[in-house]
């Protein structure tokens, strides 16, 4: 079924097990999705599923069990993710129940419960979080949205920054190059003085 468009008027629409829908989905009401549907999912009420998704869901509250969903998720109150429920991508919420596994980053403005069987592969935050036994969590987790304020628990103390050492840049030494020493100019020889012949007489 293609561009199911949207569905109006009707308290509860549901799409049976075994049913494909290509296109969006736009609802005022409630949806009950156990089929396939490819593209985004977007209601004023609760949103349950139990199929397969590939696009974005925004709805007042969803409800997952037993699918597998692809894209952002929205909800302006709660989301449960039950088990046997794969999630691939980013969740937006006021509450969060989780059982099943989720891989993107969880941004719940109030609190989140991870149970026992969760597999987290994300980045939290929350005002509160409760994680039981047995869960496994892969990300950082900051509770941001918590009245509690850091500072005024743990002293905020200034590190003292050393000084930068500069070291002194010497000039490099000018080597004299070798000169040849000046050779010292041997001292004139006495000449022998003459010597008078004697007068000799016959």
């Amino acid at each position: 079924m293609d561009n199911y468009g949207a569905i109006n008027n009707t308290e509860t629409a549901i799409i049976p097990k075994g049913t494909v829908i290509n296109g969006n989905i736009a609802i005022e009401g409630k949806l009950e999705m156990y089929g396939e549907v490819n593209g985004d999912i977007n209601s004023d009420s609760r949103v349950n599923i139990s199929g397969d998704v590939t696009g974005n869901i925004k709805a007042n509250d969803l409800y997952a069990k037993d699918s597998f969903i692809v894209g952002q998720i929205q909800c302006a109150q709660g989301a449960v993710i039950r088990e046997n429920t794969v999630i691939l991508g980013d969740i937006e919420a006021q509450n969060l129940v989780i059982d099943g596994a989720v891989q993107g980053k969880i941004d719940i403005r109030e609190g989140i419960t991870v149970g026992d069987t969760a597999i987290l592969d994300s980045d939290i935050k929350a005002k509160t979080i409760q994680v039981n036994n047995g869960a496994a969590i892969n990300g950082h987790c900051s509770l941001c949205y918590a009245d509690i304020k850091l500072e005024d628990i743990f002293p905020v103390t200034e590190e003292e920054v050393p000084e930068p050492v500069t070291e002194e840049v010497k000039e490099p030494e000018t080597v004299e190059e070798d000169k040849p020493k000046a050779v010292a100019k041997p001292k004139a020889i006495a000449k022998p003085k003459a010597v008078k012949k004697a007068d000799t007489e016959s």
